[in-house]
């Protein structure tokens, strides 16, 4: 695939809003896509997406490559006089920049365009200005005259939220930055991989699944892969880079535009299974895919669940460097999509046996 036919695609992905617990658009998408790539598809009642195709080699591993459907959001919790919403979080959106930012309500009557408030500058106390609001103190403004107006739109408690963030297009031209990056790439990839695997002689088998609940505590994940017990798991994810003005490059010292991360641990998880990691590296060096070995203290991935899930598992994770995470602008090189995807290909048709997982 051209590199401007998969922005597109993920363009196309990152349009759907689709935050924890409200997957839906996404898992759509996803299980319609993989139905044309894949020989079995199936839903199992968390919503997690399975898509099946045989191997060559039945003694070869069983390989589950995935990544997850939702995105950060928000849930209104209360409506104020004057149809003015409060708020929680769903996942980590960055707090420092919600004061000004564009949303959109996801009301039983359709989506509602609107704005976390922020108070004027004019009349900021001295000080003011250099603080974060609580989020208790911050509220979302669709327009609404009334808490009743609010309701006769669709607004109730536990109405989702989302950033307003089109996929967006730099000077540089495989740069660009929109919403919900993390981790529409990823369902991106895994939906590339299925395809271009799918007329391809590999031993392994193939599972494609399209996970929720990452962002809350990484559960899809543990469910699937206990549903599908497989050999092998590559979580394909995004993580927050360096090569920034204000991040020092031994705080995070991988960045975008370098490659795809070939993880050696997560933050208070996955230890990458070693066999697994010198394969993506031999499988990276034999085929000059540029990548970067990472010590990931800035977070977690799917593979830390599904790894001890599944029981006997060998999980690695190929991941995306991106700028300002978990904002509306999250920043990337499609150049470092298309080459996971590449390694995430080429390393599940080295998998041949369970042997060259042995640690020992």
């Amino acid at each position: 695939m051209s590199l401007d036919a998969l922005k597109d695609r993920i363009a196309r992905y990152t349009a759907l809003d689709a935050p924890t617990g409200f997957e839906e658009p996404v898992l759509a998408a996803a299980r319609d896509e993989l139905a044309k790539s894949c020989e079995r598809v199936e839903v199992d009642v968390r919503g997690n997406v399975y898509g099946y195709q045989t191997g060559a080699d039945p003694n070869a591993p069983l390989v589950m490559i995935t990544a997850h459907a939702d995105e950060i959001g928000f849930l209104v919790t209360s409506i104020l006089p004057g149809g003015f919403l409060r708020f929680t979080k769903i996942g980590g959106p960055t707090d420092m920049v919600l004061p000004g930012q564009r949303v959109r309500v996801l009301s039983a009557t359709g989506a509602l365009e609107g704005v976390i408030g922020v108070k004027p500058g004019h009349v900021l106390q001295p000080g003011e200005a250099r603080q974060v609001p609580a989020i208790s103190d911050l509220y979302i403004d669709v327009g609404a005259e009334s808490i009743e107006q609010a309701g006769e739109w669709g607004v109730e408690p536990g109405t989702p939220a989302v950033f307003v963030g089109e996929l967006t297009s730099t000077r540089h031209p495989h740069r660009y930055f929109g919403k919900c990056v993390d981790n529409r790439m990823g369902v991106v990839a895994v939906l590339e991989a299925a395809e271009r695997m799918q007329s391809q002689q590999v031993d392994a088998s193939r599972a494609f699944v399209i996970v929720v609940e990452e962002e809350v505590g990484l559960r899809g994940a543990a469910v699937a892969a206990s549903h599908v017990t497989p050999d092998v798991v590559i979580a394909i994810d995004t993580a927050p880079a360096g090569g920034t003005p204000d991040m020092r490059g031994d705080v995070l010292p991988w960045e975008i535009s370098k490659g795809p991360l070939v993880k050696v641990r997560e933050t208070r998880g996955l230890s990458t299974h070693g066999p697994l990691r010198r394969i993506i590296r031999d499988v990276a060096e034999e085929r000059d895919i540029a990548y970067q070995l990472i010590v990931d203290t800035a977070g977690m991935t799917d593979a830390t669940t599904a790894q001890q899930a599944g029981g006997f598992v060998a999980a690695g994770v190929i991941g995306l460097a991106r700028r300002y995470s978990h904002s509306a602008a999250e920043m990337f090189d499609i150049r470092d999509v298309q080459a996971i995807i590449d390694l995430t290909c080429e390393t599940t048709a080295r998998l041949t046996s369970t042997d060259q997982l042995q640690r020992i």
